[in-house]
């Protein structure tokens, strides 16, 4: 597998799929299809989301693990947003074609306490397009009635009747 670098970071097309106000990016999107040729894979091609806690590290555990470029947070300059919506990127030197999805990250104070709409919406969307959803979520929040994540995992759970 090739890390990726400044010669094979453009093969993954980072494209902005959803947008912080949940439109779709139609034409993003087509574009996307067209450069990672999406339609010659035919049906042998995998999805894979994340989601979890804003400033975790999802953008930064994706780039690592397959070789995508999504925009990281700069630790330097203070945890703030750094993915908003919803970011889809081709898997670099893997195949079957795989493409990976970055979520907006929950619990973040740029849409307020109350609005957890967002993130209800992009986890059920994540889940209906995904083969595999990766929950990024801090191991001492594991168990604990009031962790960060609970309302959100509590409607992702109810959706597979867990």
């Amino acid at each position: 597998m090739a890390k990726c670098n400044d010669d094979n970071c453009a093969d993954c097309c980072s494209t902005h799929l959803i947008d912080g106000d949940g439109t779709i990016n139609v034409a993003g999107l087509e574009k996307f299809m067209k450069e990672v040729k999406l339609s010659e894979c035919g049906l042998s091609y995998a999805i894979v989301s994340i989601m979890g806690p804003q400033s975790s590290g999802k953008s930064t555990l994706l780039n690592h693990l397959f070789y995508t470029n999504f925009k990281e947070m700069d630790a330097f300059k203070g945890r703030s947003q750094t993915t908003k919506g919803i970011w889809m990127a081709r898997c670099t030197g893997i195949e079957p074609c795989t493409v990976v999805m970055d979520l907006e990250g929950t619990d973040g104070r740029e849409r307020g306490e109350d609005d957890t709409a967002f993130e209800k919406q992009s986890a059920l969307f994540a889940l209906a397009v995904s083969d595999i959803v990766l929950i990024n979520m801090w191991c001492h929040d594991i168990g604990r009635e009031h962790a960060a994540n609970k309302p959100l995992l509590k409607t992702v759970f109810q959706v597979y009747h867990v």
